[in-house]
């Protein structure tokens, strides 16, 4: 190699340093995926009551966890569902949203679980909000707050 090459290289290093591209974290998957470090502080009861459930429920939890991470709009909206239509469980959920993928296993392995779940985004409303406006919330919160009660 060139000194001449060598100098290219050595200025197009610094610019990616002082860019802030060649850094350990790359700034994008910062801001596809905000961390929710302050839910938690800002929702301590919704966020014991959640961890409670996850406790009760280690398999619904994993199941609402993975349904969140693929299908983020999809439990958004049983979230908002949840909250907007009290006096209905999971049987009316299901039949309003037929042929949602995930939500099958959840209703024939874990009805209980997840009118529980339910039960709790009725109970701290603007927590389960608060949760969910960020996409993959819930999943985040399962691996970052709740991961030892339902991973091996």
């Amino acid at each position: 190699m060139t000194s001449r090459s060598r100098l290219g290289v050595a200025l197009a290093g610094t610019l990616l340093l002082m860019t802030g591209t060649a850094s350990a974290h790359p700034m994008a998957a910062t801001r596809a995926r905000p961390t929710l470090d302050g839910w938690e502080r800002n929702h301590p009861e919704a966020s014991r009551e959640l961890g409670a459930w996850v406790r009760e429920h280690p398999d619904a939890a994993r199941k609402f966890f993975e349904w969140d991470a693929a299908r983020t709009e999809r439990a958004h909206a049983f979230v908002t569902w949840s909250i907007t239509h009290p006096g209905e469980g999971i049987g009316a959920f299901a039949d309003a949203h037929r042929g949602w993928e995930n939500l099958d296993a959840i209703l024939r392995d874990h009805r209980p679980a997840a009118n529980a779940f339910m039960a709790w985004c009725r109970r701290r409303p603007q927590a389960a909000e608060a949760l969910m406006k960020h996409p993959g919330g819930l999943d985040w919160a399962g691996h970052h707050l709740y991961a030892s009660f339902w991973n091996p």
